[in-house]
């Protein structure tokens, strides 16, 4: 019993660092959701007790206290977004996903990047994810009512809903920290 809680603690531990492939793919995402002509940078953001205090809201922890964030802009009118990689578990195996949100905090787009499990796979769907668009920290969340179930996915169905959720809950602590700077 001990081992398998060493190996899934391991296991969990070696996806809170994305690797560069998983970086690499975030990137090429946002390349193809926005022109060339924007400006990417990526950043780390660093959740902090604040933001940990709303996550009670949507009863889901954050694997590590730091996310990546690459900040899209546009010099001609200065328009920006914030992409945001984040990973929730699945049934067995953790879902990394990129939230895009505008100015404003709400979705602009959200994309599954890599998708770990045998089944559910359905929730990587552009059309399942297009429900998201425009929703903030304030939408409701609830799976049957507004988030449309798969059947056989609802582990992932419920996993990333959360996760959309945790993200819209800062989102507006994440663009402050970066004007910032």
């Amino acid at each position: 019993m001990t081992n398998k809680i060493i190996y899934i603690t391991l296991l969990l531990l070696s996806f809170s660092f994305p690797s560069k492939k998983i970086i690499k793919s975030c990137e090429k995402k946002i390349q193809s959701i926005f022109s060339d002509s924007v400006s990417i940078k990526r950043d780390l953001y660093q959740i902090t007790d604040i933001d940990k205090e709303s996550f009670d809201i949507v009863r889901q922890d954050f694997f590590k206290d730091e996310l990546n964030v690459w900040i899209i802009g546009n010099e001609e009118d200065s328009i920006k977004y914030y992409a945001i990689l984040d990973n929730v578990i699945g049934k067995t195996m953790p879902i990394s996903f990129l939230a895009i949100y505008d100015m404003d905090g709400s979705v602009y787009n959200v994309s599954v990047i890599k998708y770990r499990e045998q089944y559910g796979g359905q929730i990587k769907s552009k059309r399942w994810l297009k429900q998201f668009i425009n929703y903030t920290d304030t939408s409701n969340y609830s799976i049957g009512k507004s988030i449309s179930t798969i059947s056989g996915a609802t582990i992932s169905v419920n996993s990333i809903s959360k996760g959309i959720h945790k993200l819209s809950i800062i989102i507006n602590n994440i663009i402050e920290s970066f004007d910032e700077k």
